[in-house]
């Protein structure tokens, strides 16, 4: 059998299987058998994803063992030892250096038959993209040429290492040092991001870890497929074609799926380290290896962008080989599962999430949030549960509690020891009043009963508004910092969410017979808005917000001083921009959002020290950015950029413990940034 016979037969074996085929259909045929396994090692760290080879892929792999052999000179001074690695577009060599200094090094030749303008520009591209990094998690760029046979290569710091899933099964690191390995990734791939640089294939073979000073070192490498954010890598051409699809499937996030994925951004890397958190965790993957090598590539990219995976736990709970997995973990199985069951299960699945922008928005998030879990503290993936918070914050803060608590019972016992002493009252002087004339008792009751029901009356209204303010807090607590967090929300989270919509759907239906109950009726619509929001009803939310503006527009006009009204009707301006803005209507969205400027501008000068007025004014400031860039007005979304950056620095200089204003500031930094860089002002770019 031919070289390529071989081959089409052996892929649809596995393990022992293929071994043994080989062997026998081999025999003692060293170079026959060398040429198949090179063969399979490019189809198995694709995937299992490429296509049956031809004649012409097994003649360039032919070419490789030809053209570079161990002993071969590159460019005079580094000499070829053994291959460690083949990936799509080229072989990785150990060599060594001779000259200016002697060392071993990791050198990356392009393949024979692989030089096409577009592969020899994202060879380029890759090569540039390691140069302008620098950190001690990513393998350093040394040199880099051309060969005298015009093969492209580069020389990069070798990194002594195995991939890290394999680093910590054989060392049997336990969940919390994975942890905490993970999380230097997770940091290395925020340089990658500052640096403008999207590594569009992370995988355990691309991290590799090494110990240095008795400490293991995760090191990311090979950024084949690295995509410049901000900057031209290359002057070579460098596009990603319609109808291609660029990483490693079991690992490639849902936007990356897609043929035409030119929208891919930092977020696909969170997804992809979402998927190396969980193999770490469960020992595989999220989506089944098996499923991806027997379906078709449709089918594939179609359980990538729809499928949503088990919870780690579940995996966990279900899987046979849950003792040695816990063995390997210096745990017990049924410990092993409830250690990953809830807070782990929450941030891995926040980064999985299909939905991008309920993703971490940076690798940094992430790790905090991972640090976050380490050190006992609430995560920001944590799932909608009140009880969960609670008891987080009771952990910490005991005696803080116990204060509340205490005033809060003297509260509720003054009010009931009033009120009952005030019926008390009222009952003794209507009693006393019956000894007195019939008529006069009579107008006595009257008056007594007429200021009962106005107290009673009072009571109501007083009752109901401290039960809707107390309402719109847990609302927007549980919506806005939980829900909206949440990878995907059970029927009883729906069911809750439902019943809370239609308390609120019942004020914005209710009498408008004053202004304040029109008010309520217009909040009313905000909220339910944003509940349909969490429910994935965004058409929905549209309809509701864009009704409630006109009616929020005659309650300012009527009452321009009335800060409440105001505020609501900015952040309803603002959101209903950007959403218009993210389903693609640019042009309709501007207008609100300069709309909502101008109030949150009034707000802010009335009322300086409202931080939440300040924070409202520097979102929107930066999706004004945001839209600007889009319609590639990038010298009027300068401004809009610097205003926001310097009210976020202001704000987290008052409240640094506040991470929500944190994690805006790295985004408003990361949007000025972009601005400066596409009005070509690199340098300057790189100071933000």
């Amino acid at each position: 059998m031919s070289e390529l016979d071989l081959f089409n037969a052996a892929i649809k074996l596995t393990g022992d299987q293929r071994s043994a085929f080989l062997a026998a259909a081999c025999g003692p045929d060293a170079a026959l058998r060398k040429q198949v396994d090179n063969l399979l090692r490019a189809h198995d760290d694709s995937g299992g994803l490429l296509p049956r080879h031809t004649n012409r892929d097994l003649e360039a792999t032919q070419a490789i063992t030809t053209q570079a052999q161990p002993g071969t000179m590159i460019a005079g001074r580094y000499k070829l030892l053994e291959t460690i690695g083949e990936g799509g577009m080229g072989t990785v060599w150990v060599a060594e250096q001779s000259q200016p200094v002697k060392r071993k090094v990791a050198l990356k030749l392009i393949k024979a038959g692989m030089d096409s303008k577009s592969v020899l520009a994202r060879f380029e591209a890759e090569r540039q993209a390691l140069a302008v990094m620098d950190h001690p998690n990513i393998a350093k760029v040394l040199d880099g040429g051309i060969t005298e046979s015009g093969r492209p290569y580069f020389v990069m710091e070798y990194v002594k290492g195995v991939p890290i899933t394999e680093y910590c099964n054989a060392t049997r690191m336990s969940v919390p040092e994975r942890l905490q390995l993970f999380a230097q990734v997770c940091q290395a791939v925020q340089h990658a991001h500052q640096k403008g640089i999207i590594h569009r294939d992370l995988k355990p073979s691309n991290i590799l870890v090494a110990p240095y000073d008795d400490k293991p070192v995760p090191k990311v490498i090979d950024f084949g497929l690295a995509k410049a954010i901000n900057q031209s890598l290359t002057e070579k051409t460098l596009h990603t074609a319609h109808d291609m699809v660029l990483g490693t499937p079991l690992y490639m996030s849902p936007e990356q799926a897609q043929l035409n994925n030119i929208d891919v951004d930092t977020r696909s890397d969170i997804y992809s380290l979402g998927v190396l958190l969980y193999e770490l965790l469960t020992g595989t993957t999220p989506l089944e290896k098996q499923r991806f090598k027997e379906a078709a590539w449709d089918e594939v990219r179609r359980i990538i962008r729809e499928e949503e995976p088990p919870r780690p736990s579940l995996r966990l709970s279900s899987a046979q080989t849950l003792p040695s997995l816990a063995a390997g973990r210096h745990t017990e199985p049924a410990q092993l599962t409830k250690l990953v069951r809830g807070e782990l299960d929450w941030i891995v699945m926040k980064a999985l999430d299909k939905d991008r922008a309920r993703r971490y928005e940076t690798a940094n998030g992430f790790a905090a949030d991972v640090n976050r879990y380490l050190a006992g503290e609430p995560v920001l993936a944590a799932p909608p549960s009140a009880n969960y918070r609670i008891r987080k914050f009771a952990q910490k803060n005991r005696t803080a509690l116990t204060t509340v608590a205490a005033i809060a019972l003297l509260f509720v016992t003054g009010t009931a020891v009033s009120v009952w002493q005030a019926v008390r009252a009222t009952n003794a002087s209507i009693a006393a009043d019956k000894s007195a004339q019939e008529a006069r008792a009579n107008e006595v009751k009257a008056i007594a009963e007429r200021d009962l029901k106005g107290q009673a009356l009072v009571a109501e209204m007083a009752a109901r508004k401290q039960a809707r303010e107390a309402l719109n807090t847990m609302t927007d607590d549980v919506i806005e910092t939980v829900f909206s967090q949440q990878p995907t929300l059970d029927e009883t989270q729906k069911a809750f969410l439902r019943k809370v919509m239609a308390f609120y759907e019942s004020f914005a239906t209710q009498s408008r017979t004053s202004e304040e109950s029109r008010f309520l009726a217009a909040d009313g619509k905000v909220r339910v808005a944003k509940i349909l929001t969490v429910l994935g009803e965004r058409p929905e939310a549209m309809a509701l917000y864009r009704g409630a503006i006109p009616e929020l527009r005659k309650l300012t006009s009527e009452s321009p001083t009335n800060a409440a009204y105001m505020y609501l009707l900015a952040t309803c301006q603002s959101t209903y921009g950007y959403y218009l803005m993210d389903s693609g209507d640019r042009p309709a969205a501007e207008p609100e959002l300069r709309d909502a400027l101008a109030l949150l501008e009034t707000l802010c000068k009335n009322y300086p020290d409202n931080a939440t007025y300040q924070a409202a004014m520097a979102k929107t400031l930066r999706d004004h950015t945001i839209l600007l860039n889009g319609l590639r007005r990038f010298d009027d979304a300068e401004q809009p950029a610097r205003r926001s950056l310097k009210i976020w620095e202001r704000l987290t200089a008052e409240f640094p413990e506040n991470i929500n204003y944190l994690a805006s500031l790295a985004q408003s930094h990361n949007q000025l940034y972009l601005v400066l860089e596409y009005q070509g002002k690199t340098q300057e770019a790189y100071t933000v």
